[in-house]
């Protein structure tokens, strides 16, 4: 069973190439992220961005809704000018039912139809991160319709 998992898939040259000036580019943009967070200013706007944010999740007053929303969009702005990449919405979204199976659906075909992708292959393919992919898998896992192979972020879908 053990030589089963252990094929080992060799990577051409090129292959390797790409992938360390990909990290090289990873690595160049956290560096001058982490430059730019330094700024004590930096660092109040996005604490003052969570608080909105925080806010945005439990606000059910329409009103108050809109004017968080747009003092997100002004300190967005302030972090954008900054270099400072921020998510485009704020809060977590919350799914009905219908949106989750949605999802499932979408996960499960995107796995037929590309066998072996990693998650943030899949994410990227389907326009959403993995946080929000993450339950979802799991339960696609537990009712047998998907295998994975490999560990953590090297971990591979294949439908079953």
């Amino acid at each position: 069973m053990k030589s089963e998992l252990a094929t080992r898939v060799r990577r051409t040259d090129e292959q390797l190439i790409s992938d360390l000036e990909a990290e090289i580019q990873r690595l160049k943009s956290h560096a001058a992220q982490k430059r730019v967070t330094r700024s004590p200013a930096i660092k109040h706007t996005t604490n003052a961005l969570k608080a909105i944010d925080a806010a945005l999740a439990e606000s059910e007053d329409k009103a108050t809704r809109q004017s968080l929303d747009e003092a997100r969009s002004t300190l967005v702005a302030c972090l954008a000018v900054a270099g400072v990449v921020v998510p485009a919405s704020g809060g977590r979204i919350r799914r009905t039912a219908a949106d989750r199976d949605q999802l499932a659906e979408a996960l499960l075909a995107h796995i037929k139809a590309h066998s072996g992708q990693r998650g943030e292959q899949i994410a990227a393919a389907l326009g959403t991160d993995t946080r929000t992919m993450r339950p979802l898998m799991h339960a696609l896992i537990a009712e047998n319709k998907v295998k994975t192979r490999g560990e953590r972020r090297g971990m591979q879908y294949f439908a079953a």
